[in-house]
C-alpha cells in the first residue's frame, strides 16, 4: 500500500489545487465596486446635510456607536462599550474605547479625538449640523479620565432619555485632532486626501467633486480589510439612468429607490437579466385615511368605526401593490422600521373588514336610506355625502386609484363619497386648513419620537388631535425611552380610529450580483450602506447577498395578543369578519371563496370566522461555494478509490 500513497497524494493535491481557483472565483478579492448616488452637497463629516453625503462619509469616518444592520439595534463601534450612571441632577454617559482603532495615517484614535470633535460640534451646533442635537443638548462638561475613556455630563433635565441619547452618537462622526487642527476652516466641503483622514473601512485616494469619489479598502481597520478591494461612488442624475446603468453592468448598486408606478417600471427594465437582484424594504413612512375629528359625523368614534369597517384594505393593498409592494398599515401610526418601539397593528387584526357589521352601527347612529335611493341620510334627514381629497391621477403611489376604492367600499354601505384628485398645491393648502371631511395622506416620521406630532399644541399636529393622557404618555416616552409608554400611547391612536392605516410603502432597489455577491441590503442604506460593502461573510460570517426583509423586521415589533385585540375592540369578541376575497393573477396567493391557494413559502391559517393576514416570508439562502464543493467531490472520490483498492488488497 505504501508505494501507492505518493501518487494517490499527488492526486489530492491537484484536487485541492483545482479547487482552490474555482473557490476563489466565487467571491473574488480585489473586485472594484461602483456605486451610483445623486449628487452630494458637502462632504465634510460634520456639516453634511443630505443621505447623499453620508453615503460616501460612512466609508470613510467612524462613530462611537452604529446602528446594526437591522436598523434599530445599537452596536459598539469605536466604544468597546458604555454606561450610564444618574448622580443627582446629572446623568454620565461613560463611553469606553476600543483600543485597536487607528486613523488611516497610522496614528491611534483616543480619547482625545472623541473630546475634540464633541467641544468642536458644541462650539457651533448652528453650523456643525451633522450630529443629532441630543448630542449635547444638555451637554455640562466632556472629559477624558485616561486615554480611551471619555465621560460626558448632562443635566438630566434637559439630556434625551438614555435609549435617545445614545442614538445620537450614531450620527457623530469622530474626527482626528492632529488632522483638523491643521485645517483653515473646519466647515469647508474636503476634497484633498491628506484633509480626509478618518478610520473608517476605506481610505480616500481620490475626489473629483460632483463626478466620484475613489476610494480602497483600509487593511487596519479594526473589524479587518472589507470583502470589496476598491469603491468608487459615482454621482448619477436620476433613477431612470440609474436603473439603466445596474442594467448594463455601468455600476453594481446604489443609493436610489423605487416605490409604486416607478417600481413596476424597474421590473420592466432590468427583467430577465439573471446578474441583478431587487432588493425591498418597507420605508418609515405610513399612508393613511384620515378622519376629520373636527367634523359632526367623525367626533363620534362608532362612526369612525364603521367607517373602518366598511373598507377592506387588505384586499385593496394587493390589488394595487401585489405581495411586495407595500406592508399593511399600522393603526398605530409607527411602522415596522421602528422595531420594538411599533405596536404593530394592522386594521384588519383590529377592525377587520365586516360591511355588515358597518350597516348596523349606521342604522344605530341613524344614518339610514330614508327615502329608498340607496344612500343614506343623516339623522335629521339630510343627505349623508362625505368629501375625500387625494393627489391627482398619475401619483406615484396609486393614492388617486385608491380613493375611488374607498369611494366605492363606503358606497355598498350606503355612504355617498365624493372623490376630489387635487394639484399638490391645492391639496396642501386643502390638508393645512383641515379642508376635507377624509383625506389619503402619507407621514413619513424618522424617529419613534414623532409620536409627538399627535400631542396638544405640537407644531406638526397638523389634525389637532387633542387627548391629555395621550400627551402625557408621550412626555413620559420621550424623557424615558421605555417602549410601553409609546405602546400605551400607540394604543390610544388604534381605538380612536381617526388614522386608517392603509400601507407602508416598499422601496426596492436594484444590485448585481456577477462581481460582488456578498452584499448585506439593510434598511441602513439598502445596498450602499456601510455594513453593505464590508461584506457578509466579514460582518455575518456567511455568504451573501443577505437581504434583510419586510418580515424579519415585523417581527421585531410589539405584536398584541388576541386578549388585547378585544381590549382595544371589543367588538371582536362577537362579530364574525367577513371573509376576504381577492383575485389578483400576479400576487403570490389568490383567496377566493374562503378557499386559500398557497405558492412558495406563504402560510395561511383559515377557519370558517376568520381569514388570518397572509404573510410572505423571504428566505435568505447563503451562496453556494461552487469551487469548495467540487474540490470535496474530487477528493471524496479519491478516497474511495483508496478504500475500495485497500479492500481490493487485502483480498
Amino acid at each position: 500500500m505504501r508505494r501507492y500513497l505518493p501518487p494517490i497524494l499527488a492526486l489530492v493535491l491537484v484536487a485541492l489545487t483545482v479547487a482552490a481557483p474555482l473557490a476563489m472565483s466565487v467571491h473574488a478579492q480585489g473586485v472594484e465596486v461602483v456605486l451610483a448616488t445623486p449628487a452630494w452637497k458637502t462632504l465634510n463629516p460634520l456639516t453634511y446635510r443630505t443621505v447623499y453625503d453620508d453615503i460616501v462619509l460612512g466609508k470613510i469616518y467612524d462613530t462611537l456607536v452604529k446602528k446594526w444592520v437591522d436598523g434599530v439595534t445599537i452596536k459598539p463601534e469605536i466604544a468597546a462599550s458604555w454606561e450610564f450612571k444618574h448622580e443627582g441632577n446629572n446623568k454620565i454617559l461613560i463611553f469606553h474605547l476600543r483600543k485597536d482603532v487607528v486613523w488611516h495615517d497610522g496614528q491611534p484614535l483616543t480619547a482625545d479625538d472623541v473630546v475634540y470633535t464633541i467641544n468642536l460640534v458644541r462650539s457651533k451646533p448652528q453650523v456643525y449640523i451633522a450630529p443629532s442635537k441630543y448630542v449635547y443638548e444638555g451637554l455640562l462638561n466632556v472629559t477624558e479620565p485616561d486615554k480611551y475613556t471619555v465621560e460626558l455630563v448632562y443635566d438630566a433635565s434637559k439630556a434625551a432619555a438614555d435609549r435617545f441619547l445614545l442614538e445620537a452618537f450614531t450620527t457623530l462622526y469622530i474626527v482626528p485632532k492632529h488632522v483638523w487642527e491643521k485645517l483653515p476652516d473646519t466647515t469647508a466641503s474636503l476634497s484633498k486626501p491628506e484633509d480626509m483622514v478618518g478610520c473608517g473601512p476605506f481610505k480616500v485616494v481620490e475626489v473629483k467633486p460632483g463626478q466620484y469619489v475613489k476610494l480602497v479598502a483600509f487593511d487596519k481597520y479594526f473589524r479587518g480589510k472589507p470583502e470589496v478591494d476598491s469603491l468608487l461612488i459615482k454621482v448619477v442624475s436620476d433613477r431612470n439612468t440609474f436603473a439603466m446603468m445596474v442594467n448594463t453592468g455601468e455600476v453594481d448598486a446604489g443609493y436610489f429607490y423605487f416605490f409604486g408606478k416607478l417600481l413596476e417600471s424597474l421590473q420592466k427594465t432590468v427583467a430577465n437579466n439573471p446578474n441583478i437582484k431587487i432588493y425591498r424594504c418597507p420605508s418609515t413612512s405610513i399612508h393613511m385615511l384620515v378622519l376629520n375629528i373636527h367634523k359632526p359625523y367623525f367626533q363620534n368614534v362608532e362612526f369612525r368605526k364603521a367607517i373602518a369597517y366598511a373598507i377592506n384594505v387588505t384586499a385593496i393593498v394587493t390589488k394595487y401593490y401585489g405581495k411586495d409592494g407595500a406592508i399593511l398599515g399600522t393603526m398605530g401610526f409607527l411602522g415596522p422600521r421602528f422595531g420594538n418601539y411599533s405596536y404593530y397593528v394592522p386594521k384588519e387584526k383590529v377592525y377587520p373588514y365586516n360591511p355588515d357589521l358597518a350597516k348596523k352601527i349606521l342604522d344605530k347612529l341613524g344614518y339610514k336610506d330614508v327615502n329608498g335611493d340607496g344612500w343614506r341620510e343623516t339623522p335629521d334627514g339630510k343627505p349623508l355625502v362625505l368629501d375625500l381629497i387625494t393627489r391627482a391621477p398619475g401619483d406615484s403611489f396609486f393614492r388617486d386609484a385608491i380613493a375611488d376604492e374607498i369611494a366605492n367600499y363606503l358606497a355598498k354601505v350606503g355612504i355617498k363619497v365624493q372623490v376630489e384628485k387635487l394639484a399638490s398645491s391645492v391639496y396642501w393648502s386643502r390638508w393645512g386648513k383641515m379642508s376635507y371631511d377624509m383625506a389619503i395622506v402619507g407621514y413619513v416620521p424618522h424617529s419613534p419620537l414623532a409620536l409627538s406630532w399627535f400631542t396638544t399644541g405640537d407644531p406638526g399636529n397638523v389634525v389637532k388631535y387633542s387627548n391629555p393622557v395621550y400627551d402625557a404618555l408621550v412626555s413620559k416616552f420621550v424623557t424615558t425611552g421605555d417602549p410601553k409608554y409609546a405602546w400605551e400611547a400607540e394604543k390610544i391612536l388604534i381605538k380612536e380610529c381617526f388614522l386608517i392605516g392603509l400601507y407602508h410603502p416598499i422601496v426596492a432597489t436594484p444590485y448585481r450580483v456577477d462581481k460582488f455577491k456578498d452584499w448585506i441590503a439593510s434598511p441602513v442604506g439598502l445596498t450602499a450602506g456601510y455594513w453593505s460593502v464590508l461584506g457578509s461573510k466579514l460582518v455575518l460570517g456567511k455568504a451573501g447577498p443577505v437581504e434583510f426583509s419586510a418580515q424579519a423586521l415585523i417581527k421585531n415589533c410589539r405584536l398584541p395578543t388576541k386578549e388585547e385585540l378585544v381590549k382595544l375592540n371589543p367588538d371582536l369578541a362577537g362579530t364574525t369578519p367577513t371573509v376576504t376575497t381577492v383575485t389578483k393573477t400576479s400576487a403570490t396567493t389568490i383567496v377566493k371563496s374562503g378557499t386559500t391557494t398557497v405558492y412558495k413559502t406563504t402560510t395561511v391559517t383559515t377557519t370558517k370566522k376568520e381569514v388570518e393576514t397572509t404573510t410572505v416570508t423571504t428566505t435568505v439562502a447563503g451562496g453556494t461555494n461552487t469551487g469548495l464543493i467540487a474540490g470535496a467531490i474530487i477528493v471524496g472520490i479519491i478516497i474511495g478509490l483508496i478504500i475500495g483498492f485497500a479492500a481490493f488488497r487485502r483480498r
